[in-house]
């Protein structure tokens, strides 16, 4: 006998499966909150569109809509959380696996900022003569110790002055890699002209914990955030007036580093080893860049022409 009375219809609520999900998966603090932000996000979609429950269909939409405003990497990152979420929800029974095999979007192998010319770099650290004021110096030692050793913003205000130590004659620094938590895992040699500057420093400003510290009634005496690195860096560079400023940032200085050694003949390998890329496909994009740069094809057929 068939009911009279209609079946309620189930709906999926995301925001309950969401923490159950993120109460579940194993994974670093910095990836949760990554999978927390886009998980949100899907379900402000989800609203958006009226959507009751989620098809392989609006988990395409979804992508295509959000590639339309967020860079590729984070529509990447956003994805791979989609992904790992309906695969927790297909294990546990819950709901199909929708997204599985629903692919990210193509990044760019190309860089979207601009390293800087020898005349450039120059510039940047002779912008305000020998007589600067502590944040002046603060500021110019960050670059020199940033391009010398191609830091990551994230690695640099992370430094501590117990992560130096000596192996033997070598000065050696352990740095915050890139997207990992807790223990100091990647080593880079100093140099030590650039350590005596840090020394030099250090004494003169009473350092006693983190390498570089805020000053501002907010924040002081607490490491610098990686925005005011940033914002720093990018006064420094509208000062000097360098061209395409829009196209250089902090990481300018990591990307000057980088093609600095591949001009000086280092090996791939060993560059790639040095700037700590977890894969050498990565700095292949540099050094392909590079080639593009200094070749003379356009040059010799421009010559037919003109």
């Amino acid at each position: 006998m068939l009911s009279i009375f209609k079946k309620k219809e189930e709906v999926f609520d995301i925001n309950n499966l969401s923490k159950k999900f993120l109460e579940y998966i194993d994974v670093a603090p910095k990836t949760i909150e990554t999978y927390k932000i886009a998980l949100r996000q899907f379900a402000n979609y989800m609203t958006e569109q009226n959507i009751k429950n989620p098809t392989r269909e609006d988990i395409i939409n979804y992508r295509e809509s959000i590639k339309e405003v967020l860079k590729p990497t984070t529509v990447n990152s956003y994805m791979i959380a989609l992904r790992s979420f309906f695969q927790f929800l297909s294990y546990e029974g819950i709901y199909k696996n929708i997204a599985e095999n629903v692919k990210g979007v193509k990044l760019e192998k190309r860089h979207l900022k601009l390293g800087l010319s020898d005349e450039e770099l120059e510039e940047v650290l002779n912008l305000y003569g020998n007589k600067m004021t502590s944040l002046e110096e603060r500021t110019i030692l960050t670059i020199k110790f940033m391009f010398t050793c191609g830091l990551r913003v994230n690695e640099l205000v992370n430094i501590r002055l117990k992560d130096f130590y000596r192996d033997g004659d070598t000065i050696m620094l352990k740095v915050l890699g890139k997207g990992r938590d807790g223990e100091k895992q990647d080593v880079i040699k100093v140099d030590e002209r650039l350590f005596d500057l840090i020394k030099k420093y250090v004494e003169k400003y009473n350092i006693t914990d983190y390498l570089f510290v805020s000053t501002s009634n907010n924040n002081y005496g607490n490491k610098l955030t990686t925005k005011t690195i940033r914002l720093l860096v990018k006064d420094v560079f509208k000062k000097a007036n360098l061209d395409d400023i829009d196209l250089k940032s902090c990481h300018s200085l990591r990307h000057t580093t980088t093609e600095k050694l591949l001009k000086n003949n280092i090996s791939i390998e060993e560059v790639s080893q040095y700037m700590r890329h977890k894969s050498i496909q990565t700095t292949m994009i540099y050094s392909k860049e590079l080639d593009q740069k200094e070749s003379n094809c356009s040059n010799i057929l421009a010559d037919s022409l003109f």
